[in-house]
């Protein structure tokens, strides 16, 4: 069972409530940070099925958080919005990964 189904991770506040606000009210149990380290605790703390990390996020902490998700088990996927805006995105690349309520 996963406590968390996205743990989104940026460098601008807005992007990441945005994509918090999207995806929670969906029903999916979110969490965001713009800070390597929070994102460090939470998952080392939490199970989480997918970690989005935001095209602004530097190579080195990429390398950081990619490493801790996936030793933790959770799926990571480096955003790419190509010139969508962030609801699009999530709802074509995000959304489908988590899956619906009974992968929760």
């Amino acid at each position: 069972m996963y406590t968390v189904d996205l743990l989104a991770v940026g460098r601008g506040r807005e992007v990441v409530d945005a994509a918090l606000s999207y995806v929670g009210g969906l029903g999916f149990r979110v969490l965001g940070s713009t800070v390597d380290e929070r994102a460090l605790e939470i998952l080392g703390r939490e199970r989480v099925r997918l970690l989005v990390i935001g095209g602004g996020v530097e190579a080195e902490s990429r390398k950081v958080l990619t490493a801790a998700a996936e030793a933790a088990g959770t799926i990571v996927i480096q955003a790419a919005r190509a010139g969508r805006g962030i609801e699009q995105y999530l709802a074509e690349e995000v959304v489908p990964r988590i899956g619906g309520p009974a992968a929760r």
